[in-house]
């Protein structure tokens, strides 16, 4: 297994686009388990993270930023999202600053509403938080675009989604491998974290790298950032291995117990001689 310096969460979209992966096969060293890549540059896996330091009366609807909202953000989108947690009955102050205090009621916000609980106010987070006692007011909201520009919003939705996957998978950095792991709170293996990412956009997927590779998305000849890579052959035999593609030949990855997940180079050769395809879930 490879020793690497650990990245940590980083909050970034990447806006890496690569042409192709044309891969030359190159016999590995050795096989190794989980996900790990002899060889590779750490150089390539640092990331940096910037961290930041009610009312029960029904009030009018709050429209949320499209965008990933977490600690250290200010502004007007954070703004909302206090005011959409008062209305929920989270006594905050709405200073338009995503600090401790913004953090615990999204984090317990999300629990009382089973939803992950991570502190990231994303898609299904602020889909639950746009359902207030007035219902007809809050659908209005959420679906405020005009009918004619169905088509165009449905390729924006998808560009989002894309960028939200690359986000919320670069914020995960760091976090530990655990064999089974489906949560950041106790770890990730390589296919729970691409499940888990996903979960986050409202894409469901089959629990293991074999069943996504076989009934889920849609394969693609040159992944864009967003999409999974899938590899085999690395710790058993068949398709055993996925990361998520984020731009200039790299992806996230859950590898092993010693980088836990990590940004890898899909230049290293050990990924280039067991590289399978990518797929589209968008």
């Amino acid at each position: 297994m490879l020793n690497r310096n650990h990245s940590l969460k980083k909050y970034i979209v990447s806006t890496g686009f690569v042409t192709s992966l044309a891969f030359t096969p190159v016999v590995a060293g050795s096989v190794f388990a989980h996900g790990a890549a002899p060889n590779e540059s750490t150089s390539q896996n640092n990331a940096t993270v910037n961290e930041a330091a009610g009312n029960e009366e029904a009030a009018p609807a709050v429209t949320i930023s499209s965008d990933l909202i977490s600690a250290g953000d200010r502004g007007k989108a954070v703004t909302n999202v206090q005011s959409a947690l008062n209305n929920h009955g989270y006594n905050l102050n709405v200073d338009g600053i995503f600090g401790p205090n913004t953090d615990n009621a999204v984090r317990d916000f999300q629990q009382d509403n089973a939803l992950a609980v991570d502190g990231i106010v994303g898609p299904e987070t602020k889909k639950a938080l746009n359902t207030a006692s007035n219902t007809e007011e809050e659908e209005l909201t959420i679906t405020e675009a005009p009918t004619q520009q169905t088509e165009s919003a449905t390729v924006n939705t998808s560009s989002s989604s894309a960028s939200d996957v690359v986000s919320i998978a670069e914020s995960l950095v760091g976090t530990p491998y655990l064999f089974g792991g489906t949560t950041p709170e106790t770890g990730f293996d390589s296919s729970g974290f691409v499940n888990y990412v996903f979960e986050q956009v409202g894409i469901s997927l089959d629990r293991t790298h074999a069943e996504m590779w076989e009934n889920n998305g849609t394969p693609v000849d040159n992944p864009s950032p967003g999409d999974v890579v899938f590899f085999q052959n690395t710790y058993k035999d068949g398709v055993s291995h996925s990361g998520i593609y984020i731009g200039n030949n790299q992806m996230i990855h859950a590898g092993t117990e010693e980088t836990g997940v990590e940004i890898a180079s899909l230049d290293n050769s050990y990924w280039q001689s067991h590289y399978l395809g990518a797929k589209s879930f968008q």
